[in-house]
């Protein structure tokens, strides 16, 4: 069953990212070189064209459509084309915020939300229609622009897709789930970003830009909900990134700069400047990304919650540790 929808998506996205590549090289749209990136050569952007255009080829070849999933594809295309227009002539932090609100009513007035989540101590706690639109549109949100932040090393946010893909894969598949579709959804975005990630793996040969990050974002999130609520796993899995963009968005609030504004304090800034190889560094930051995606799918909910303290702890010793070993390596 799930089979051919892989190795078309795989196909399909090695394929249009080599072709995307070509076309970007033929017409110098390389990326911009810009103080809070690590590459000091050109790369090849618009990525995310072929990430968008494969994974939706995919879906309409072999998901069938209902309001929600109809409506995914609508939102997923505002953020798409909201990160094109990103890539091609910088949009200001505010256009994108509208832009992507946009999106997300969109995606709730089809019917993505979250609606009730398990309660660890037994049940579920169901939300009142006013806070549900709130939390979902908020979720989405914080998905959306945290994978956004992520993409900052090569292979990076493409191996956390990839990991978050299989995730949501093996929990819908699960007798105790068993939600066949989603299942194919999380195939289908599985396939797409392993034959993206021959070409963004470092040296990357392209980067997937902003019309790339963003529509992974939005699309992970919308998949923990579209099928009933998998917060608890989503946010173990990109329990990395999350952390990250909230300390950003306190670091920078703090510097009194806007949230959004670019800088080289990421913890995959912090680990190359403390003298990891740009490879490894992608590396360490997956493997935290699959240990948790691993715990949460052997884990209830009550193992879920307790262990989200832990990937923040994580965080905070790989973080004081990187910027000791810089602080070390500057004296």
């Amino acid at each position: 069953m799930f089979w051919q929808p892989l190795l078309l998506s795989f196909l399909l996205g090695y394929l249009l990212t080599w072709a995307v590549k070509y076309f970007s090289t033929h017409y110098k749209l390389f990326s911009k070189l810009t103080n809070h990136q690590l590459h000091t050569y050109p790369v090849a952007r618009l990525g995310g064209v072929a990430i968008f255009i494969t994974f939706i080829t995919s879906f309409l070849l072999f998901v069938p459509l209902d309001q929600p999933r109809i409506g995914l594809l609508i939102a997923l295309s505002i953020i798409f084309l909201m990160g094109l227009l990103d890539d091609l002539i910088s949009l200001k932090p505010w256009q994108k915020i509208l832009i992507q609100l946009l999106a997300v009513a969109v995606a709730l007035k089809f019917g993505i939300h979250i609606g009730q989540i398990n309660n660890p101590l037994g049940g579920s706690i169901i939300f009142s229609p006013a806070w549900d639109l709130i939390l979902s549109g908020a979720w989405l949100m914080v998905i959306t622009n945290a994978m956004n932040l992520l993409d900052g090393l090569d292979g990076l946010a493409s191996g956390t897709s990839i990991i978050g893909a299989m995730v949501l894969f093996f929990l819908s598949w699960l007798p105790m789930v068993h939600q066949p579709e989603m299942a194919l959804m999380a195939v289908i975005l599985f396939g797409t970003m392993l034959g993206f990630l021959r070409w963004n793996w470092y040296p990357a040969k392209i980067f997937m830009g902003d019309s790339g990050s963003y529509v992974l974002g939005f699309l992970l999130g919308a998949l923990a909900i579209i099928n009933g609520a998998k917060l608890a796993t989503a946010v173990l899995v990109l329990g990395f990134p999350l952390l990250d963009l909230l300390w950003a968005v306190i670091r920078r609030l703090r510097a009194g700069k806007h949230p959004f504004s670019p800088d080289r304090e990421h913890l995959h800034h912090r680990l190359i400047a403390a003298g990891v190889h740009h490879p490894w560094a992608t590396t360490i930051i997956l493997t935290f990304v699959a240990l948790f995606g691993l715990i949460s799918l052997l884990s209830g909910s009550m193992a879920k919650l307790l262990a989200l303290p832990i990937v923040a702890i994580l965080m905070i010793l790989v973080a004081r540790t990187a910027i000791r070993l810089a602080r070390n390596k500057s004296s």
